[in-house]
């Protein structure tokens, strides 16, 4: 199906309804990359949804929500235990859904986002139903953002939904995405051709899923492991991961896709057709992409690991990223910020990216031999709760661990 547009208007659900008293109008969604990538894309057939979420809240966590027609688990701030604005979720139904700010749809900036996530969660089960709730809150929502959805019947797209109307761009359609995926950073390809931002972003995620494509390596190891944690910048020949011309320390990363504002990276992994939607994964770095490891989270466990758990305050897998993260980009003050530390990719003893990596792919060893299990042999939610607990605690063991030697201590 090519991308139609679709006019709406005022219906009685609005989202600005759904900003009930005590609810933040907030917008922290910033400068985000994503993707939504169908089946036909990855090499074991099961969708992604991407989000390397840049926001200038650096301390997220990830709740377990239960109060609406489906339970979800969603990335959160840490001044938001309630889950009031959810930045990227997956519910029981196996329906995932993310969002980039969009700067070329609408004039000025809008604020209810996260709420639209919130209630598309708690709510929708396909693509189609989703599609649905847009098009009964066009002409009534303070939106203006891309979002990217999976379902578990194969459903994978893309809506550029401004306050009145949004247009669908399925990655399932080889007109639309030749090669499978959808990647979007902070423009909408239905708004004004002569705003918006995140081009080099854009332009860089697409070259590195296109490369995992064609080697038929797109998968959630390689999108972690690659695209998520890129810091290069091809216009200037910068490629800090890979070493800088002889005597240079510091590398600009504002328009890199992993950058120096990044404040997590959510990728969620779904299930094929006729698979228990159940079993889709959210891998999750609360901080940096570059700084940690990423853990699995099921909505099946009906809960979330302790040290990713929602507070007021920062977690403590929050704190241990925040360490890391003070090797790659020790300076805070002004445009110094946005410059990353080249020697700290150095190979040396105290090398942080190939131990966080070495974590993270035990991670996955663990949870693909789990999920070979549970699909011939449905899981309780206490076997669940226990493989995401173990991962985490050891995760957070590595990372507490790696922080010191990294900072030379």
């Amino acid at each position: 199906m090519t991308p139609k547009k679709v006019d709406g208007t005022m219906l009685f659900l609005t989202l600005c309804l759904a900003l009930m008293p005590g609810m933040a109008a907030v917008n922290d969604a910033r400068a985000c990359t994503t993707a939504v990538i169908s089946g036909q894309a990855t090499a074991n057939g099961r969708p992604l949804l991407w989000k390397n979420r840049d926001a200038d809240n650096k301390q997220n966590q990830v709740v377990y929500d239960a109060t609406g027609r489906y339970p979800f688990v969603g990335v959160v701030n840490s001044a938001d235990p309630a889950g009031l604005d959810i930045w990227a979720g997956i519910n029981a139904q196996g329906f995932a859904i993310m969002n980039s700010q969009s700067y070329n749809l609408d004039k000025g900036d809008s604020v209810a986002e996260g709420q639209l996530m919130r209630m598309a969660l708690q709510s929708c089960a396909t693509v189609e139903e989703f599609q649905a709730l847009l098009a009964k809150t066009d002409g009534g929502r303070d939106v203006t953002a891309n979002f990217g959805v999976i379902d578990a019947r194969g459903g994978a797209a893309i809506f550029e939904a401004g306050r009145k109307t949004h247009t669908r761009f399925d990655a399932t359609d080889p007109k639309v995405a030749p090669n499978g995926f959808i990647v979007r950073s902070n423009f909408s390809d239905s708004g004004d051709a002569d705003s918006g931002s995140g081009f080099l972003r854009r332009e860089r995620a697409n070259s590195l899923l296109d490369e995992l494509v064609k080697a038929k390596a797109l998968g959630a190891p390689t999108l972690l492991s690659g695209p998520a944690r890129d810091v290069a910048n091809v216009r200037i020949g910068s490629y800090p991961a890979k070493g800088l011309p002889e005597g240079a320390r510091w590398a600009y990363t504002a328009d890199s896709v992993c950058r120096f504002e990044t404040a997590s990276v959510a990728l969620f992994e779904g299930v094929r057709p006729g698979e228990d939607p159940l079993l889709a994964t959210l891998w999750v770095i609360v901080g940096q992409p570059i700084t940690g490891a990423a853990v699995p989270v099921w909505v099946r466990a009906a809960a979330v690991p302790a040290s990713l758990a929602p507070g007021l305050k920062a977690s403590e897998m929050t704190k241990a990223l925040d360490a890391v993260r003070t090797v790659f980009y020790p300076e805070t003050r002004g445009e110094l910020k946005k410059f990353i530390r080249v020697d700290a990719f150095a190979a040396s003893e105290s090398a942080v990216v190939p131990c966080l990596l070495t974590s993270e792919a035990e991670n996955f060893r663990q949870t693909e031999a789990a999920l070979a299990t549970w699909r011939t042999h449905a899981p309780t939610p206490q076997d669940v709760a226990h493989l995401q607990d173990e991962l985490a605690a050891r995760t957070l063991a590595d990372i507490q661990a790696i922080a010191p030697k990294a900072a030379g201590k």
